[in-house]
């Protein structure tokens, strides 16, 4: 929402835009009440800079701190309706924001090399800057001094501003903040450092949109993944799940997914396998090239299971280099250019020493041209990671490019920050499985430009083309997406918001050991249900049985309100499942 936009919604609430601290717990309360997307909207514009900086500080990767951020706010959408008693809503999050981003940290500490990047890339050690000494210390603070840091110190309101917003006298918010700094100071002294500014991060608006539409959707009881990314959805349940964990929010977690998993299978004729829900971390299978051919294209043109693994896996690590160049560079590889800017070699090459390639690098004369005498002999020496497995031995091009053109993160001439993609990483295209290929060193890529229909890709499958966003997802799309799709996906500032969901090519089984592999999950699914049955089961007898035990006290009646509430939505959630599973199923 834009700036006129916001003060036009307050005067229509009834609040003087002039006043800028009014009204966190008023929106809360309003979205609680009416599932308001636009206050939530304007709690995000406020508190994001504060919150992504907070899990910058913790997992010292921006598109990680992204991912933490925007979970903090849908669980401040779940846990709106019994948000009353949790003090300053700026406290909370940042309480939250903490929470969150060191639970992302344990879990891309433990993951391996080969599932998600945002999972992979994680900090080596903890941050020992200023800035990392300073958010560990305003943690340390007790909440009556946290708050006013956070909203004068950090956020930048004035004395009255964060009166207003807290409710309490202006003397006593400058007080408080008073001695917070001291406190502060003194800490961070003991600990070799002063207490200085705190510089916030510039939030994207799709960030801002798509959050808010999220915890619209969260709050209804809908689905919401496809708005959100995985990692996201699964922080935000992980989360919940460790600040909920009282008898009713579990037992209604065990009777939804009892009941989403035996309405789901009765659905699907003659025991078809599930689908796969989009949290769980796909399986790589050990990858095996296809058997080339004089084309460079696999024999049937299609990706099966294998091919698809070992292409998505090579977008990985080549969007892993990107990052690592990023962080060292502060912006993305493009072309190397002579003097004069003119291309000499590709990017390719310049991401060469974060693939294990550095001896190759080397070998390399930066100044001349990618077919010079000394360069173009190198050709031959192209790494297996840029081979779709396809190719023809000896072969020296690749399908893996960037999408070059205005707009684009491998816009010409341009060094491309995270900064600079506003529509933000996940909406944006970073490295594609496409075609025609080209020489790997040659500075060449899909070539782009808004005004003209967006070029064909010529391979090197006709079932799915591969690509890699930003934000380091890797996706398999569908090949006849639509020139509108292609053109926002490709532009990094374009004002766009594009469901990804919505563009994934279906997991088809198209092998003999694609259709082996369904099977064996088929039975494995159907073992799952049965004990997810069992357990439901006996669920219900030690319900009832705790029921008959607490009749003489009285029931608890907000822990029932709490699980009709919850059941409610579990139901309308299913109830639109079922409906879209039936339409799918007639289209068969």
């Amino acid at each position: 929402m834009s700036g006129p936009g916001i003060r036009n919604y307050l005067r229509t609430v009834g609040i003087d835009p002039t006043v800028s601290g009014s009204g966190d717990a008023e929106l809360v309360r309003r979205f609680a009440e009416t599932g308001d997307e636009t206050a939530f909207e304007l709690l995000v514009w406020r508190h994001a800079p504060l919150v992504q900086r907070v899990c910058v500080a913790v997992l010292r990767d921006r598109h990680a701190a992204e991912d933490a951020a925007q979970a903090t706010f849908l669980i401040l959408a779940r846990k709106a309706q019994t948000f009353t008693g949790h003090g300053a809503v700026v406290g909370w999050l940042y309480r939250v924001a903490r929470r969150v981003s060191v639970r992302l940290a344990r879990q891309r500490a433990r993951q391996p090399v080969g599932t998600e990047l945002r999972d992979v890339v994680a900090p080596a050690a903890p941050d020992t800057s200023d800035t990392g000494a300073l958010w560990e210390e305003v943690a340390r603070l007790p909440e009556r001094y946290r708050v006013p840091v956070l909203l004068c110190f950090c956020e930048g309101l004035t004395h009255a501003e964060a009166a207003r917003r807290t409710g309490l006298p202006v003397g006593t918010v400058a007080g408080r903040l008073a001695r917070a700094k001291e406190l502060l100071a003194r800490r961070l002294s003991r600990r070799g450092f002063t207490l200085g500014a705190v510089a916030l991060p510039v939030v994207a608006g799709a960030f801002v949109g798509s959050t808010a539409r999220a915890a619209a959707e969260l709050a209804a009881g809908r689905l919401i993944g496809s708005l959100i990314s995985p990692t996201v959805l699964q922080l935000t349940q992980g989360a919940m799940r460790s600040m909920t964990a009282t008898l009713f929010k579990t037992a209604a977690a065990v009777l939804a997914a009892c009941a989403a998993a035996a309405s789901v299978w009765a659905l699907v004729p003659g025991g078809a396998p599930l689908p796969e829900p989009q949290t769980t971390p796909a399986v790589l299978v050990p990858v095996a090239a296809p058997a080339p051919n004089d084309a460079g294209t696999a024999a049937d043109g299609l990706a099966d299971a294998r091919q698809r693994a070992r292409s998505l896996n090579n977008l990985k690590q080549i969007m892993r280099a990107l990052y690592s160049y990023e962080s060292g560079y502060g912006h993305f590889p493009n072309d190397i250019t002579d003097g004069k800017g003119k291309a000499l070699l590709s990017w390719r090459v310049a991401i060469l020493p974060y693939i294990d390639q550095g001896d190759l690098y080397k070998r390399f004369k930066l100044d001349e041209p990618w077919d010079s005498d000394n360069n173009k002999p190198l050709l031959g020496k192209m790494p297996d990671l840029f081979r779709v497995g396809i190719e023809e031995k000896g072969a020296v091009k690749t399908y893996y490019q960037g999408i070059a053109g205005t707009g684009t993160a491998f816009e010409a001439g341009r060094r491309i920050k995270f900064a600079d993609v506003t529509d933000g990483t996940s909406n944006t295209l970073g490295v594609v499985e496409a075609g025609p290929p080209v020489e790997w060193t040659k500075p060449a890529d899909i070539s782009y430009d808004p005004r003209k229909a967006f070029p064909k890709f010529d391979g090197p499958f006709r079932n799915v083309w591969m690509a890699a966003t930003l934000d380091g997802a890797v996706h398999t799309l569908k090949p006849d997406l639509k020139d509108q799709v292609l053109h926002d996906l490709a532009t990094r500032a374009g004002g766009e918001v594009v469901d990804i969901e919505k563009a994934k090519a279906p997991a088809l089984a198209y092998s003999k050991e694609d259709k082996e592999l369904a099977v064996k999950i088929q039975k494995e699914n159907l073992k799952l249900l049965q004990k997810r049955v069992e357990l439901f089961q006996e669920w219900a007898k030690l319900t009832a049985e705790w029921a008959n035990r607490a009749g003489a006290l009285g029931p608890d009646l907000e822990k029932l309100q709490q699980q009709q509430e919850q059941l409610q939505n579990e139901v309308r959630t299913l109830v639109t499942e079922i409906e879209n599973l039936k339409k799918e199923l007639g289209k068969r």
